[in-house]
């Protein structure tokens, strides 16, 4: 009898330790998903004045409907986790990916979305389906959207603030390298380092802005030679880091000092 009460403590206490141990790997798995979730912020639909006339960019109405954008660039260890590879320059774990091409980005994006189980954005041809769930590039207008901090944006000049030294790495702070992501302030809706640190991909190629309304999220023009890069790096004087300024790269370049985030689409329209 008393073997008996033995093994039946000793069993008792065993599918203790067993559900207190699986108890704590669900906790830890949903603190782990609550934390990942967090990388991304809502951005709400909204309409805003894209441009800037005194950058030569004409200032014309833009909309743009719900979307998820990444608080911080991908990350070279985010980068090599998907693709195998970290091509920069300057390594780092938590610093931004560099020298990507463009091609290179929308491969990450293909890549992470059937990773984690969601429907690419691109097709093989490298056509945008934005109505799929997966990760994407953002366009441009929801670029500049967001960098703006959406609809509760200030009107800064760059991502947060009027002083770029607070939200920003550039040239006349950054001492010519690269710095970890989210060591700067963040913008209003906590996204950090849409002004300096590396210039981002999106998904547009570059043309002219339309004089009047635009439509309801545009996707930039059919065709062109460059595709629009935005933000500007740590090797960019301050006109460069604004949230209006506009640039453009071969996609197919390699180049220092040009990465890229990711987006996520909410309901269309």
């Amino acid at each position: 009898m008393k073997r008996l009460l033995i093994a039946l403590t000793a069993l008792v206490i065993a599918s203790a330790t067993v559900f207190a141990a699986g108890k704590g790997r669900t906790n830890k798995s949903k603190a782990a998903k609550k934390a990942k979730a967090a990388e991304f912020v809502r951005i709400d639909c909204g309409g805003f004045v894209m441009g800037n006339e005194e950058e030569h960019t004409t200032e014309h109405e833009a909309w743009v409907s719900e979307f998820f954008i990444c608080t911080h660039e991908v990350t070279q260890e985010e980068y090599q986790q998907i693709m195998g590879v970290n091509p920069s320059a300057q390594k780092g774990k938590n610093l931004p990916v560099e020298c990507v091409t463009w091609f290179d980005a929308v491969e990450y994006c293909n890549q992470r979305s059937i990773a984690e189980g969601f429907t690419p954005c691109y097709t093989d041809g490298f056509e945008l389906n934005i109505g799929a769930d997966g990760y994407r590039l953002p366009t441009e207008t929801e670029w500049e959207f967001a960098a703006r901090g959406g609809n509760n944006g200030a009107g800064c000049i760059y991502s947060g603030s009027d002083d770029i030294d607070s939200v920003a790495w550039y040239m006349e702070n950054s001492a010519d390298t690269l710095h970890e992501v989210m060591t700067k302030a963040p913008n209003e809706l906590g996204i950090y380092d849409m002004s300096g640190s590396v210039s981002e991909w999106c998904w547009d190629w570059y043309g002219d802005y339309p004089a009047g309304q635009q439509d309801i999220d545009p996707e930039g023009p059919d065709y062109g030679d460059t595709r629009i890069v935005r933000g500007g790096d740590y090797e960019c004087g301050r006109d460069c880091c604004s949230v209006s300024y506009r640039d453009a790269g071969n996609p197919d370049t390699v180049q220092v000092g040009i990465g890229f985030r990711v987006v996520r689409s909410g309901p269309r329209g």
